[in-house]
């Protein structure tokens, strides 16, 4: 069938539809069966939510099969009834989200007994899911150690993930998600979370005291999933219930609970590592089985110092304080709230609304290491979003979900007291100061969203139907600075006193109108079928469709490939699954899968190609053009001077969205009643990674002695001559990774619940990405031969080893004073024992000639890309809780919990640039000297009150 027979009958069917109903909610499903194993068809089933009092009814087809599907989370039983058989009755079904819970069910001849009770949450193994992942149960959210009340952080625990956890509330770093780079698609109830214009960041941060669960799909996701080739990781909001429940809690830690840092100099006083939170929620019914609320509120003040790694040496040649050497108190203060509202309107339909919002302010941003505190500013961070989800049951085999939000989000860098004044200042390698390069920065972006889902059965198969919709309105405001750039510090000084005025090295400034705004369209469509051929067979497979409409472009661009931007409409991704499970018991499952996969550009790529297109508002200037006396700063284009030649951006006229090709098989085994082992192997290829190269040189002829081209650097010789550099973004960065991961996942049970996997792996990739969080200014070292750049990726481990837990003990014992004191303590654990991070070995000069590349990526002579390994990470967090039950309602709670226990200094900085000659040859190697680690020891307490 033809693209364009298909598109219209595509849509026809999707325009009824939505997606995603696995993001926010569960199944469950099974069989019935009787005493001789045969199915039991036409029997009635009901599955009751003890919740929320919410129930669902169906009836098993020829095969005995039923299936309830987009059940809201919770606890569950399942009764099944048929004339002639005792009526069973199935309970302790957790559902979570995106999970499906196999319940089969077997009926014995009617008796006098009426109703027989069965306890069982199906079997550990998941044999309906084909999908690669992992639930965070509430158990855990609630009790494994989280210094930083960042849930985000959670996403290390599950398979095929490693990365460095953040203090802050931001994201986590360098995260490798299937061999890429921050390729995540953030969920907040399965509605997008991501911030459009860079990879790997979300889009609104919330609080730990908002979770009810996390889900995390890491390969092998079914069509309804889209936007990434990464990993998809869903945060699950808490909602009321028909009972009352609640907490209160105050957190604090102060600087003597914690160690030294752990690259701060001998003799120097510990800096302020101060928390203060305050948090609170509650829920329950307003009218019993029909209307809920839930409420969430926390504040938190907590100090995140800096260390710096300049020496006091340094600091005095260059005539900087003293003080400069000291950590620079960065903080946080920040507020969270949340308000939601169930409503179960009727039989057959279910509405949920949502508010949440954050506000933070952050003095002394941005410095540490190499950068003192005259170069930090103050970050002020504000979002809001609503949202609502309504689920109709339109019949008791067709569901429909459709759910809309409207997220907002505001970033400012502005100077404050702490700001330097002047110009900013590079001494190459050794120290950074004077102003803030970041100040002015101002971003804000609202997407609103919109989705429809729908899921129908119809025997032996489930299918599903989706739109999505998501309209981005950007503005930003870019930051203004000046900087000089100096060799080392005598340079530096001759410059300062007048020696030599234009000593520096480089001098660049941004003049003009840095504001701009801009609008894309994200839109996706999908269809899939859950098949089940026999009882123990699972086959998930279908199609998903994306468009990413980017901004327009300007017409009037002096730069054809500027003049229009090429929207690639060619996004099509199949996608198929299997899930085997093997014998009755179910107790051996084969998956494997296979699919295309798509990650949408990131907005910022059109940005800077709008801003920076040959017909400038908003520019750089740079020497040689411009030679001011240091220290001056430009006001403006001095009358009479002619706009020097400009480098732009631009976007190559294929340019077309990164996709990967993802295999995986995977082998689960039930090695007890609530434990499995899982071993998978994973494949994947990316496809067109965006990577810049500068199109405007000319070669010179001459090339280094490893065979790399040196450009002719004179101003004017260039390809095109009207411009300097013209730094084009192409989609044509290919990838490999290849990982095995052993996990071991332990339900509750007897006072513990695990969770543990181990991966080896192997990322390679030929695209230094820009427009990633990790990889803000990354380019190739050949700009003629891409393959130079072959090596491993940027966050390519190895070896990486993740587990959590939660200990709760159980003891028999005929004594009340031994039973109050052994039965009330709970440990929740994570470790994590994962290769060091990748660096790249770079230069002090530009040996290549081309200046748009700066040292970090002009490697010396025959040494790759990335082949530098730092020391490795290992690290053991801990929670111990002592409860305090008051009443049966009411408990008191006193908790400890630190990360990094043991203390390990968990290398995140290398200095790894060495000194070279003009020809590439290593004069002095790099130092290797660590300039950053993530944190020490740090311990806090805290007291809460549950009801």
């Amino acid at each position: 069938m033809s693209n364009r027979v298909f598109l219209p009958l595509f849509f026809l069917v999707a325009s009824v539809a939505f997606p995603q109903a696995a993001a926010i909610d569960g199944q469950i499903e099974g069989i019935v069966r009787d005493p001789a194993g045969a199915a039991v068809t036409n029997a009635d089933v009901k599955a009751h939510n003890l919740r929320t009092g919410l129930e669902r009814e169906v009836k098993t087809n020829g095969d005995g099969y039923f299936r309830f599907s987009v059940l809201p989370r919770g606890e569950y039983e399942v009764i099944a009834s048929s004339s002639g058989f005792n009526t069973v009755k199935q309970t302790g079904i957790i559902l979570n989200a995106g999970t499906t819970a196999t319940i089969n069910i077997d009926l014995g001849l009617a008796s006098a007994a009426t109703e027989i009770v069965v306890s069982s949450s199906g079997p550990v193994t998941e044999p309906g899911r084909t999908d690669i992942g992992s639930t965070l149960s509430n158990l855990q959210v609630q009790n494994l150690p989280l210094v930083s009340r960042n849930p985000y952080n959670f996403i290390f625990y599950q398979p095929n993930v490693t990365g460095r956890p953040n203090t802050e509330f931001g994201v986590p770093r360098k995260i490798n998600a299937n061999g890429f780079t921050g390729r995540i698609n953030y969920q907040l109830d399965g509605a997008n979370n991501v911030q459009s214009d860079r990879a790997g960041i979300r889009l609104i941060p919330i609080s730990n005291t908002f979770v009810e669960e996390v889900q995390s799909v890491s390969n092998a996701f079914a069509p309804e999933f889209g936007n990434t080739v990464g990993t998809v990781f869903n945060t699950i909001t808490r909602s009321g219930t028909n009972d009352f429940h609640g907490e209160g809690a105050y957190i604090f830690r102060r600087t003597d609970f914690n160690a030294t840092p752990a690259l701060q100099r001998e003799g120097t006083p510990k800096p302020l590592i101060n928390v203060d939170s305050f948090y609170g929620n509650g829920g329950g019914r307003i009218i019993k089985d029909k209307l809920f609320f839930y409420g969430a509120y926390e504040k938190v003040k907590r100090d995140l110092p800096s260390v710096v790694t300049v020496s006091p040496t340094i600091l005095a040649q260059v005539g900087l304080p003293a003080s400069f050497a000291d950590p620079i108190p960065f903080k946080q203060n920040v507020q969270f709230f949340m308000a939601k509202v169930d409503y179960q309107i009727n039989d057959s339909n279910r509405l949920v609304v949502r508010f949440n919002g954050h506000r933070n302010t952050s003095p002394y941003n941005s410095g540490g290491g190499i950068t003192v505190v005259s170069r930090t500013y103050n970050f002020v961070d504000r979002s809001n979003v609503g949202y609502v989800q309504l689920i109709s049951t339109l019949s008791p085999n067709i569901v429909n979900e459709a759910r809309f939000q409207t997220p907002w989000r505001s970033q400012q860098q502005q100077a404050f007291e702490a700001t330097g004044t002047g110009p900013s200042i590079n001494i190459t390698g050794l120290v950074q100061f004077g102003r803030s390069e970041g100040t002015g920065f101002d971003y804000t972006e609202m997407t609103p969203e919109y989705n429809d889902n729908l899921s129908i059965n119809s025997g032996k198969h489930s299918y599903k139907f989706g739109f999505s919709g998501r309209h981005i309105r950007d503005q930003q405001v870019q930051a203004t600075f000046a900087r000089y750039t100096f060799a080392n510090i005598q340079s530096y000084l001759d410059t300062k006193n007048g020696i030599t005025p234009t000593g520096y090295q480089n001098f660049q400034q941004t003049i003009g109108e840095p504001s701009i705004k801009y609008n894309s369209f994200f839109y996706g469509f999908y269809a899939q079928d859950s098949y089940k051929p026999r009882p123990n067979i699972t086959l998930t497979y279908g199609l998903r469709y994306d468009t990413y409409s980017i901004p327009s472009a300007n017409g009037q661009s002096p730069f054809a490939p500027s003049q229009k931007f090429r929207i690639d409409r060619n996004n099509f991704a199949p996608r198929v699954g299997l899930a085997w499970a093997l014998g009755k018991d179910q107790k051996t499952v084969f998956r494997a899968s296979a699919g295309i996969f798509f990650d949408p550009p990131q907005t910022d790529v059109y940005r800077r190609a709008l801003l920076n297109n040959g017909s400038p508002i908003f520019f750089n200037v740079t020497s040689p053009a411009v030679t001011p006396s240091f220290p001056s700063i430009l006001t403006s284009i001095p009358t009479g001077f002619n706009l020097p030649i400009q480098s732009i951006d631009t976007i190559s006229p294929d340019f077309a969205s990164l996709y990967s090709s993802n295999f995986n098989l995977s082998l689960t085994r039930q090695i007890t009643a609530k434990t499995a082992i899982t071993a998978t192997y994973l494949f994947t290829r990316g496809n067109r990674l965006p990577i810049y190269r500068n199109i405007n040189l000319l070669p010179s002829g001459n090339t280094l002695a490893d065979g790399r081209p040196i450009w002719i650097s004179t101003a004017g010789v260039r390809i095109d001559p009207r411009f300097n550099n013209i730094m084009s973004v192409e989609s044509v960065g290919q990838s490999t990774y290849s990982g095995g991961t052993l996990t071991l996942n332990r339900r509750f049970g007897a006072g513990f619940e695990a969770f543990a996997s181990y991966t080896w792996s192997h990322a390679i990739d030929d695209a230094p990405e820009q427009n990633n969080i990790d990889s803000g200014a990354f380019l190739l070292s050949d700009l003629s031969n891409r393959r130079r750049d072959k090596g491993n990726s940027l966050t390519d481990r190895r070896h990486s080893l993740q587990a959590s837990g939660v200990y709760q003990p159980v003891f028999d014992t005929d004594s009340k004073f031994l039973q109050y004191l052994l039965k009330n303590n709970r440990l929740g654990y994570t470790i994590t024992a994962i290769s060091g991070d990748i660096f790249n070995i770079g230069s002090n000069l530009i040996l290549n000639n081309d200046q748009s590349t700066g040292g970090a990526f002009q490697r010396p002579l025959f040494i790759g890309r990335n082949t530098y390994r730092g020391p490795a990470t290992y690290q053991l967090d801990i929670r111990y809780s002592r409860i305090f039950p008051i009443k049966e309602r009411y408990k008191a709670e006193f908790f400890a919990e630190s990360t990094n226990l043991f203390n390990h200094t968990n290398v995140t900085g290398v200095n790894t640039t060495a000194t070279v000659n003009v020809a590439g040859v290593i004069t002095a190697p790099p130092t290797y000297a660590w300039t950053s680690a993530i944190d020490q020891r740090l311990i806090q307490l805290g007291f809460k009150f549950n009801f």
